[in-house]
């Protein structure tokens, strides 16, 4: 694979403004959470960082962000069926664009099927559900999502680190004194966020260790 194929795509002018339009559209219908130019990067940068523990190799890694930075083009029109939009759009792009993948069919497969859970085989699919799930940091978190109970604590999310050694998946939120703990718990989307985690770690054999500011985050294991 082309080395630099990722960042032209990344840097494609028509690539961005249709994350721009999403941004802007989400805010006109008080989204709480954003699918735009800068979550997919922020999901880009996750599968890197977990299919590098893996040991994938360069190549590898590169088809999967590109599957990333694409999987929420379909998302101009809302969420609903968004991931066969983006699938769509993808296939498209590429025929456009001559692009050749060496594992074109799993980063259409991903792009296609990454809300549709983890019964699947296919890594770059398992890595994107994930790291879209657990993309719950500040950047993600709309205006009026800051004003919705429990979504308003991911804002106070600043960062999130990876690790995977002996067998074990760590996962670290680095977080701002500010949150609420068990606001943050109790919210609906945090249920999923770990449920994603606990998948995604029974798929590949991994014990997941959940932290907050590098402690374990208790409530995961309850």
């Amino acid at each position: 694979m082309d080395k630099d194929l990722f960042n032209k795509i990344k840097n494609d002018k028509r690539v961005i403004e249709i994350y721009n339009q999403i941004h802007e559209y989400e805010d006109k219908e008080n989204g709480y959470a954003y699918h735009d130019y800068n979550h997919v990067n922020n999901v880009a940068d996750y599968c890197e960082k977990i299919l590098k523990a893996l040991n994938y190799d360069e190549d590898f890694i590169n088809e999967a962000k590109v599957a990333a930075i694409l999987h929420d083009t379909g998302c101009t029109l809302g969420k609903d069926n968004h991931a066969q939009r983006s699938y769509e759009f993808a296939k498209k792009y590429f025929e456009e664009n001559n692009i050749h993948l060496k594992n074109k069919n799993l980063v259409l497969e991903a792009i296609k099927n990454h809300s549709d859970g983890f019964i699947t085989d296919n890594i770059m699919q398992l890595v994107i559900i994930l790291a879209d799930k657990i993309d719950i940091k500040k950047s993600r978190i709309s205006e009026y999502g800051k004003q919705v109970e429990g979504n308003k604590q991911y804002q106070y999310i600043d960062d999130i680190q990876f690790k995977i050694e002996n067998n074990n998946f760590y996962i670290n939120f680095i977080c701002d004194a500010k949150i609420d703990f068990e606001e943050l718990n109790n919210y609906y989307f945090t249920k999923k966020v770990f449920k994603a985690i606990q998948v995604f770690s029974d798929k590949l054999n991994l014990s997941p260790k959940v932290m907050i500011n590098d402690e374990l985050w208790e409530e995961f294991y309850k």
